[in-house]
């Protein structure tokens, strides 16, 4: 059967904060991206204008505080927009005076637990979250940053609680879905997946990225004819889309549907010539069905294409072996061995950066069974 290899993960939105000040001037019609001003030397005119209007509100800020010292919320608000400007030490060290003096401050904790997830401290940051969760209950925004410290910490079932609660007091949040969606994928729960995305759909039914993380959830719970469906759906709406053809492959596979499958790897490989991911599936169906030279010459490709791909020289030393190739697979045998020593400690954690691409991945070798 097809290897599978997800290259592409869920995206946590990044932490939301109610005074971010980040907003489009109405002066530009249109937005160059910054990578682009780097090329030019130059600094992108967007982001200056930020700054500037951090500046002017910092000062007018800490001219209010000279008058009025002890305003906490006035402390708070200079603590935002310091983390506005990345400053996010000096926005801590403000506002632990702040919740040391008034513990009850609802803000100041959630904004504290937002300073602390931005500069990496997720730890510090579920403490005061949650604090802050206490004190706001009805704060979508708490519940929503608390949901993504716990994506990044691992405690899938802790980040789902949370973004289930955002939804229970914004049921339009589309963002909200999308992470629940993530954090069930994580946890292998589906069933429960397929739901959540079923309904955000419902909101943006044309949305690439989240129907083919449908498409992956249907293709992990082993319903691969409403895998098929949900494929084709986002091939029908990208053409152009080598994942989805890629995706498309693996579900033809996964329903023995060879002559498609091996059709739309092909389409992959056509139109990005330099992606390894179709060569590999198409070598592991290959192998499936008993085409071992051809499984070989695409395996062969796709470790030339990407280097790095464990699973593949995995899967070339098993076709080595299985037509008497001993050298062969040995030397493919050592490459695998050598990846699996060198990948760090954590390397199967989920990432929280990126909605699936879809339901390829490296996970499975040739010939296994889904």
């Amino acid at each position: 059967m097809a290897e599978i290899d997800v290259n592409e993960d869920f995206d946590v939105e990044g932490f939301r904060d109610d005074q971010d000040s980040k907003k489009k001037s109405n002066w530009v019609t249109m937005k160059i991206h910054p990578e682009i001003f780097e090329d030019l030397g130059v600094r992108d005119p967007e982001q200056i204008k930020l700054e500037t209007a951090i500046m002017k509100k910092t000062r007018q800020v800490k001219k209010e505080m000279r008058n009025d010292p002890d305003n906490l919320d006035l402390q708070v608000e200079l603590s935002t927009l310091y983390i506005d400007g990345g400053n996010y030490e000096e926005a801590v060290k403000i506002l632990n005076v702040v919740v040391q003096k008034d513990d009850h401050h609802g803000r100041a904790h959630k904004v504290l637990g937002t300073a602390y997830a931005l500069s990496n401290h997720e730890d510090e940051a579920i403490r005061a979250l949650s604090r802050a969760a206490e004190l706001s209950p009805d704060d979508a925004e708490i519940h929503f940053n608390l949901g993504g410290v716990f994506m990044l910490k691992d405690y899938f079932e802790n980040a789902a609680r949370e973004f289930q609660k955002v939804l229970e007091i914004d049921p339009s949040d589309n963002l909200a879905y999308a992470n629940l969606a993530a954090a069930y994928d994580v946890s292998k729960m589906y069933t429960e997946e397929i739901s959540v995305l079923k309904k955000v759909l419902m909101f943006d039914p044309e949305n690439l990225e989240l129907r083919s993380a449908l498409s992956t959830a249907y293709f992990n719970d082993g319903r691969f004819d409403e895998a098929l469906t949900a494929a084709r759906y986002v091939v029908d709406l990208n053409e152009k889309d080598t994942q989805a053809w890629c995706n498309l492959g693996s579900c033809y596979s996964a329903s023995n549907m060879v002559d498609d499958a091996v059709a739309a790897f092909n389409k992959a490989m056509e139109l990005d010539p330099e992606y390894a991911v179709p060569h590999v599936n198409l070598g592991s169906l290959y192998a499936s069905v008993g085409r071992v030279e051809k499984a070989i010459k695409e395996f062969k490709i796709g470790t030339e294409l990407n280097p790095g791909d464990a699973m593949a020289w995995l899967n070339l030393y098993k076709c080595y072996k299985d037509i008497g190739r001993h050298d062969d697979s040995m030397k493919a045998h050592a490459k695998y061995e050598g990846l699996i020593r060198e990948q760090p400690a954590g390397e199967d954690k989920a990432e929280v950066s990126g909605i699936p691409g879809g339901v390829s991945n490296t996970g499975k070798s040739a010939g296994s069974d889904q």
